[in-house]
C-alpha cells in the first residue's frame, strides 16, 4: 500500500475494529466471571490475567513508540508553515476538516495543513495566538476530561486580549424542539446529516446529537457530549476565561472571526434559526 492517505486510513480502520473488540472482550469477561481463569488452570494454559497483561503491555509499548515521533512530526510541519517559537498573532483553526481558512493555521487529524491530535496539547508556546476558531469539534471530545484539556490549552496559547470562537450543536434548542414536538426541526436536520434508516424518533435524534450511546467502533467520530450556553460558559470559566458571551451566526465583533460561513455544519439552519450555539471568550 503506497498511498500514504490510504495507509493512514487503513491503520485507523484497524484501530476502530480494536475498539469494538476490546469492548466485546470486556463484556465477555464480565459475563464469564472467574470461569475463564478456572478453565485455563484446568488446561495448564496461560492465565487470562497474564494474557490480558501482555496485550495491554503491547498497546502501551506501541503508544510509547508513537509518542517519540510527535516532536519531529510536528516540528517538521511547523517549519513548513514558517512558524517558530517567536511567531506571534497567529490565527488557529482547530478541527478544520476540508474547510481551509486563508491566513489561518488549519489544524486537524491527518491529512491536514497541520496534522495532529489535540489531545497531545497544542504545539505552540504561551500567548502565540491572537484568534482561535473551532466549529463542531468540542462535542467530539469527552467532557470534562478531554474537552477541558483542550480549552485550557486554547487559553494558554492565546495572547492577552485574544479571542476564541466556539461553535457547537445547540442542545438546549434541540431539547426544546423535542419537548414541543417541532417536526420541522428534526425533518430539516435529517436533510443536513441523515438519520440512519430515515425512521429515527425524536428521542433518537436528540440523544445521538447530545452524545449518548455512541457505538465503540464509531467512538472517534461520534458526539460524546452536548452543550447549552450555561454549560459551555462554565467550562470556559474553569479553563481561565472571564469574559464570555453568546454570539450569533457571523455575528462576531471581530472581522477576523466572521468565518462561520466557511463551516458547512455551522451554516446549517431550519427556518430562520441555526442549529448551532455560537460563543466567544476573551483571555484577560
Amino acid at each position: 500500500m503506497n498511498d500514504p492517505e490510504k495507509l493512514a486510513a487503513h491503520n485507523r480502520k484497524i484501530a476502530k475494529n480494536m475498539m469494538q473488540s476490546v469492548f466485546e472482550l470486556a463484556s465477555d469477561l464480565a459475563g464469564l466471571g472467574i470461569f475463564p481463569e478456572q478453565a485455563a488452570k484446568s488446561r495448564n494454559a496461560m492465565p487470562i490475567h497474564q494474557r490480558l497483561g501482555q496485550i495491554q503491555q503491547a498497546i502501551e509499548q506501541l503508544r510509547a513508540d508513537l509518542a517519540t515521533l510527535r516532536g519531529p512530526y510536528l516540528g517538521q510541519q511547523l517549519q513548513g508553515l514558517g512558524v517558530n517559537q517567536t511567531s506571534k498573532n497567529l490565527q488557529l483553526h482547530i478541527g478544520s476538516g476540508p474547510y481551509i481558512l486563508d491566513g489561518w493555521i488549519n489544524l486537524d487529524i491527518f491529512p491536514a495543513q497541520l496534522s495532529t491530535n489535540v489531545l497531545w496539547g497544542l504545539p505552540f508556546t504561551n500567548g502565540q495566538c491572537r484568534y482561535v476558531f473551532l466549529s463542531h469539534l468540542l462535542e467530539h471530545l469527552f467532557y470534562p476530561t478531554d474537552a477541558m484539556g483542550l480549552l485550557k490549552e486554547i487559553h494558554r496559547v492565546l495572547e492577552p486580549g485574544g479571542i476564541v470562537r466556539i461553535v457547537v450543536p445547540d442542545i438546549e434548542q434541540c431539547l426544546r424542539a423535542y419537548q414541543e414536538n417541532n417536526a420541522a426541526f428534526f425533518e430539516q436536520r435529517v436533510e443536513h446529516w441523515g438519520a440512519g434508516d430515515g425512521n429515527a424518533t425524536r428521542l433518537e435524534h436528540f440523544l445521538s446529537y447530545a452524545g449518548a450511546g455512541p457505538d465503540p467502533a464509531w467512538l472517534f467520530e461520534a458526539h460524546k457530549f452536548g452543550y447549552d450556553f450555561e454549560t459551555l460558559e462554565r467550562a470556559l470559566q474553569r479553563a481561565g476565561f472571564k469574559t464570555i458571551h453568546r454570539s450569533q451566526f457571523m455575528g462576531s465583533e471581530h472581522a477576523a472571526l466572521r468565518v462561520d460561513e466557511h463551516s458547512q455544519v455551522a451554516s446549517a439552519k431550519f427556518g430562520d434559526n441555526y442549529y448551532s450555539l455560537f460563543v466567544e471568550a476573551q483571555k484577560e
